[in-house]
C-alpha cells in the first residue's frame, strides 16, 4: 500500500511539474519594440554594437540600446540609406521597373503593450519617392496630385500610411491608414501627353494598393523582391485587376523625443524581445 501511495505521489508531482513548465512556456510572449541606438553602454540588452544602427550582426562596439518609453510619441524621419528602391510590376500589360534614387519619410511612432503582454510598435507616416524613372521607352513618371493631369516629374507621394508589428512575427507591416491605396502615379511622355497621341505606350494613371512587410535589421527595414512578391499583398491596380508588385530596397529610421532629444535625431533600432 505504501508503495502504491508513493507511485501515486510521484505521478501527481510529475503532473504538477509538467503543468508548471507548460504554464511558464505559455507565459513567454515574443514581441517587437524600438530602442534608440546611440553612443554608450546602453541601458538594456547587455551588449554593444560597432555600428550606429545597432544591427544584430554588428560586433561589440561603442553604441548601445536605450529604452524608448511606452506610449510616448517619437518623431520619425526615414530615408533609403542613399540606395535606390525598385518596384517591379506590370503596367498597361508591359513588364516594368520603377526605380527611385531616394526616399524621404516622416511621421511618428510609439512603443506599446497589448493586453496579452506582447510588445509592439505602431507608427503613422508618409513617404516621398524621388527621381523616379521607369524602364519603358519614352515613358516618364509624374506625381498624381488628385487632378486630371500629370504633375511633378519623377516624384511619387504615398498616402498616409500606418505600421504595426502586431501579429507579424519578426516583420513590420506597412499599409494605408485608410482603404487600400498605397500611392498613385501618372505615366506619360516627355510632354505629359496621356492617352491618344502619347509616345508612352502605357500612358495613364496607376494605383499601387495593398500592404508590404519589411524585415528589421537594427534601424533599417529590408525589402526584397522575392520576399514581397511571396507576400502577394502589394499590387499595381485595384481589385481583381491588380497585378503582383515586388519592392526592393531599404529604409532607415531615426527618431527623437521632443522633450529629451531636442533637435537631434538618433537611429531607431527595431528589436524582437521576449517577456515572461
Amino acid at each position: 500500500m505504501n508503495g502504491r501511495k508513493a507511485i501515486v505521489g510521484l505521478c501527481v508531482l510529475c503532473a504538477l511539474l509538467v503543468n508548471a513548465v507548460a504554464a511558464q512556456s505559455a507565459s513567454a510572449i515574443t514581441g517587437t519594440t524600438v530602442f534608440t541606438c546611440k553612443e554608450g553602454a546602453g541601458d538594456v540588452g547587455g551588449r554593444t554594437f560597432s555600428g550606429d544602427h545597432c544591427r544584430p550582426g554588428d560586433s561589440e562596439g561603442k553604441y548601445g540600446h536605450y529604452k524608448v518609453a511606452e506610449n510616448t510619441t517619437t518623431e520619425l524621419t526615414g530615408n533609403s540609406n542613399g540606395e535606390s528602391m525598385k518596384l517591379k510590376t506590370t503596367v498597361g500589360g508591359v513588364a516594368g521597373t520603377l526605380t527611385a534614387t531616394g526616399l524621404q519619410g516622416s511621421g511618428s511612432m510609439e512603443n506599446a503593450v497589448d493586453p496579452s503582454g506582447e510588445h509592439y510598435v505602431q507608427a503613422s507616416l508618409t513617404g516621398v519617392f524621388k527621381e523616379v524613372t521607369i524602364n519603358v521607352p519614352k515613358c516618364f513618371v509624374y506625381t498624381h496630385d488628385g487632378t486630371a493631369t500629370p504633375a511633378t516629374q519623377g516624384v511619387i507621394d504615398t498616402q498616409q500610411l500606418k505600421t504595426t508589428s502586431t501579429g507579424q512575427g519578426d516583420a513590420v507591416k506597412f499599409e494605408p491608414n485608410e482603404g487600400q491605396v498605397f500611392a498613385r502615379l501618372w505615366l506619360a511622355d516627355k510632354n505629359k501627353v496621356v492617352g491618344g497621341g502619347s509616345e508612352c505606350i502605357c500612358s495613364g494613371t496607376y494605383t499601387i494598393t495593398g500592404s508590404v512587410k519589411g524585415e528589421p535589421n537594427g534601424a533599417t527595414f529590408v525589402f526584397t523582391h522575392a520576399g514581397t512578391t511571396t507576400q502577394n499583398t502589394l499590387k499595381m491596380g485595384t481589385g481583381e485587376s491588380g497585378v503582383k508588385a515586388g519592392l526592393e530596397g531599404t529604409i532607415a529610421f531615426e527618431g527623437k523625443d521632443p522633450a529629451i532629444e531636442k533637435d537631434t535625431y538618433k537611429p531607431l533600432s527595431v528589436t524582437t524581445v521576449t517577456t515572461e
